[in-house]
């Protein structure tokens, strides 16, 4: 299980790479790193502006909460589970509001439970290091 974890976890971070090398360096050819078939333009960059930049808020507004109140994160995953577990958050609020119920916003939904789920295993195992 644990090699799963390690060979899931270096997956996510190559897959997350190459979106963030593509939104830096090329973002004029690529304005939206993301492969999505079915939205059109606008329908991507309204995704940006009402999934993607409310996760990354919420991210923001927990890690401050934990600052005020005094408290550290248990393990160096701790900070992307928080990150997914907002972005899912913010995709099921999408569906709810305005993205359309098609198969590609369906799998990006399922394929960030996936990692959310592999992230909070590889955290677990990796508190139990620490305790």
């Amino acid at each position: 299980m644990n090699r799963l974890l390690k060979f899931c976890l270096v997956i996510v971070a190559a897959y997350l790479g190459l979106h963030a090398f593509i939104a830096i360096f090329f973002y004029d050819q690529f304005p939206i790193p993301i492969q999505v078939t079915e939205f059109n333009f606008d329908q991507l960059t309204e995704y940006r502006a009402r999934v993607l930049i409310p996760s990354f808020f919420l991210t923001l507004i927990y890690f401050i909460y934990r600052y005020f109140a005094g408290k550290n994160p248990t393990s160096a995953l701790w900070p992307v589970y928080v990150a997914l577990v907002s972005l899912v958050l913010a995709q099921i609020i999408g569906f709810l509001t305005f993205v359309p119920m098609s198969f590609d916003p369906i799998i990006m939904l399922l394929g960030t439970m996936f990692m959310l789920v592999i992230v909070r295993k590889a955290h677990n195992e990796r508190k139990k290091e620490f305790f």
